[in-house]
């Protein structure tokens, strides 16, 4: 008979002790996560290590994915032996040897490499906003294999690291905004640089946003009906866009004060607008 004392206090030893290893698997990855976050994650933008914020959160949710992978497979193969299944073999197919020969490995390993190298030449790193291909949003997270990107819409793109081939990194540097004003031919041009100069001076005093300029380049193309006056800034990261608008809207203003003639355009300029 099955349900015999013995049995009944071996299956109980057996579920305890594999609850012990699930149990003693959710402290060990918890307390390691802990761990990467206090040495990584900074707290009021400072970090154990000396990288900046982004760097520390890529290099953080990576050796955290590391870990977990490792975690993982050591719990797997703890289970496994308390059935007494023996392990040798699948240690030994874990290797990077078997994993090489193994069919379809090599996307997998491009995978890792790509990833690795990544990380390693801070291509990119969490909080970045990059376009991959048809894909474009911000980084949330690096893994091993993978980067997980949220684009404009809320919708997450699991992109592999090996599918990577090129990226633009629009987070890193400066950024450059552009505003072409059209002006009428009538329109007093001494008097419509005067103004324009007057809104740069007003953007740029006014916005944080701003690192250099704005300045205005001059009248950059000769049209049939107006003429186009260029004003250019540098930016920072992902500002040029606020900044184009706060240009546009003192601009627009500062014209209107002055009674400066709009030009007419036709139906396919309307189209086009005012970048």
């Amino acid at each position: 008979m099955l349900l015999t004392p013995e049995f009944l206090l071996a299956a109980g030893n057996k579920i305890v002790r594999l609850l012990a290893i699930l149990l003693g698997s959710m402290l060990i990855l918890r307390l390691f996560s802990l761990m990467v976050n206090k040495m990584f994650i900074p707290k009021v933008g400072i970090s154990a290590f000396s990288f900046d914020e982004r760097r520390a959160r890529t290099l953080g949710g990576m050796l955290q994915s590391i870990i977990r992978y490792f975690i993982y497979f050591i719990t797997i193969l703890l289970v496994l032996q308390e059935f007494h299944i023996d392990t040798t073999s699948l240690v030994a197919g874990a290797g990077i040897i078997g994993l090489a020969l193994g069919v379809g490995s090599q996307s997998l390993i491009r995978d890792f490499v790509t990833g690795f190298f990544i990380v390693l030449e801070n291509q990119f790193a969490v909080g970045d906003y990059i376009v991959s291909g048809d894909m474009a949003g911000t980084v949330e997270d690096i893994g091993l294999r993978v980067t997980k990107l949220r684009d404009g819409n809320g919708v997450l793109h699991i992109i592999p690291h090996g599918a990577i081939s090129r990226i633009s990194n629009y987070t890193r540097g400066h950024m450059q905004a552009i505003v072409n004003i059209p002006v009428a031919y009538e329109a007093d041009l001494d008097k419509v640089l005067l103004l324009l100069e007057e809104a740069c001076i007003c953007v740029g005093k006014e916005m944080e946003e701003v690192l250099e300029g704005p300045k205005v380049l001059g009248v950059v193309d000769l049209g049939a009906q107006m003429l186009m006056v260029r004003i250019v800034a540098k930016t920072m990261p992902l500002q040029q866009g606020k900044v184009e608008n706060a240009l546009r809207y003192t601009v627009t203003r500062l014209f209107n004060e002055a009674n400066i003639p709009h030009p007419v355009m036709d139906n396919s300029k309307r189209q086009e607008g005012v970048r």
